[in-house]
Parts: structure tokens; C-alpha cells; sequence
């Protein structure tokens, strides 16, 4: 197509189920999907909703002209029929403040995991305890003590009977959740920090 880049066309909006709207208007023929959203809004709806434009079965994707050229029927003294169609809109709100607090660490906590039903937390810290919550009374439950440096990992076991913890020291130690009581002698092997534990999927291993 050699259309001038100022050259106009006219056109009119029809809505998803092919329903003409407004009145017909003039464009310029380079319009983006932008200017198009904007005045949509302007003349269809007052929500700022988001659309995506068609021309028959071409989408606009940069600009009106180049969907134009797919279109072999474009005759460029005839009507254009721009159809809009919904977009999913969905808002993130932000949060604005904190609805609770469980206070007990006497150092920055700098690891936490909720257990697999989500009943019970479990978070370490710089005063190198892990500590156990329950999650529905927001009350501690137990204190664990074994490592010598901050926890940097938490990871409960897939079915919950179970729960690692590895610190700065390079140390891993598994607790007991029902009494807060270490399992086994500690795992000792890295030279550096600990900053991440996965257990064996459940399938692959139900003894965890």
C-alpha cells in the first residue's frame, strides 16, 4: 500500500458480537492500537477498559496501515469496520499494611516455610534457632536449637513430619514439628553457607 502516512479513513467501531456503535469518524490511517484504546474509551465505555482491535479476522498489532495490507478486500473510500473485544483486566492491590505479627526471634528472621497443610510455620533466624509456629493461633509452639550461625534455608519434608534447616556454618539439621527435637546428628559436608534445601518428592520416597 502507498498511502501517505497523514492520509485518513473512515471508520467506525463495532462491538465483539459485531454490533455497529457510534457514529462513523475519521482517522488517520497509521493509528496504533494505543490511540485506538483511548478512544475507544472515550466513545464506547467510561471503565478504561482494555481491548484488542480487529479488522475481519486481522489483529492490529502496530498500527492500522499495516493491518490494512493483510486485508485484500481494503478499498480505501469504503467504511472500516474496527471490532473491539474485551481484554481480562485484573488489579493488584497493594499491601498497605501488616494484618499480624508473631514476635519471638531476638534477631532479623531471614528464613521461613509453611508446612505442606499449611497448619503450621516454621522460621529461622539470625539468633540461629528455628522456631515453630501454629499458624491459626499465631502462638509458638517450640524452639530449636542446634545450629552455631544465622539460618539462611527452611524445607519441610512433602508429608510434614519433617523439617531441615541449614545455616551459614554449612550445617543441615532435621527437626522433629510434633516436639521440636532435632532428628539424628547433624549433617556437616559443605564449606560454604547453606542457602536453599529440597527434599525427594513424596512419590519417589514416602519414608522422606
Amino acid at each position: 500500500m502507498n498511502a501517505d502516512e497523514d492520509r485518513k479513513v473512515l471508520a467506525q467501531f463495532k462491538d465483539e458480537n459485531g454490533v455497529l456503535v457510534k457514529a462513523p469518524f475519521d482517522i488517520p490511517i497509521n493509528i496504533t492500537p494505543g490511540l485506538l484504546q483511548s478512544l475507544c474509551n472515550a466513545l464506547v465505555s467510561d471503565d478504561e477498559a482494555s481491548y484488542e482491535f480487529f479488522v475481519g479476522d486481522h489483529r492490529i498489532d502496530k498500527s492500522l496501515k499495516e493491518t490494512l495490507e493483510f486485508v485484500k478486500s481494503f478499498e480505501s473510500e469504503r467504511l472500516i469496520e474496527i471490532q473491539y473485544q474485551p481484554q481480562a483486566r485484573f488489579k493488584v492491590q497493594p499491601v498497605t499494611r501488616c494484618t499480624s505479627s508473631m514476635p519471638g526471634h531476638t534477631e532479623a528472621v531471614t528464613a521461613v516455610s509453611f508446612s505442606p497443610d499449611g497448619r503450621h510455620l516454621a522460621s529461622g533466624s539470625g539468633d540461629c534457632t528455628v522456631r515453630l509456629w501454629d499458624t491459626s493461633t499465631e502462638t509458638p509452639h517450640h524452639v530449636c536449637k542446634a545450629h552455631s550461625n544465622w539460618i539462611l534455608s527452611i524445607a519441610w519434608s512433602p508429608d510434614g513430619k519433617k523439617i531441615a534447616s541449614g545455616c551459614k556454618a554449612g550445617k543441615v539439621c532435621i527437626w522433629d514439628p510434633v516436639n521440636g527435637k532435632q532428628l539424628g546428628k547433624s549433617l556437616t559436608g559443605h564449606r560454604q553457607w547453606i542457602t536453599w534445601l529440597s527434599w525427594k518428592p513424596l512419590h519417589q520416597n514416602p519414608e522422606c
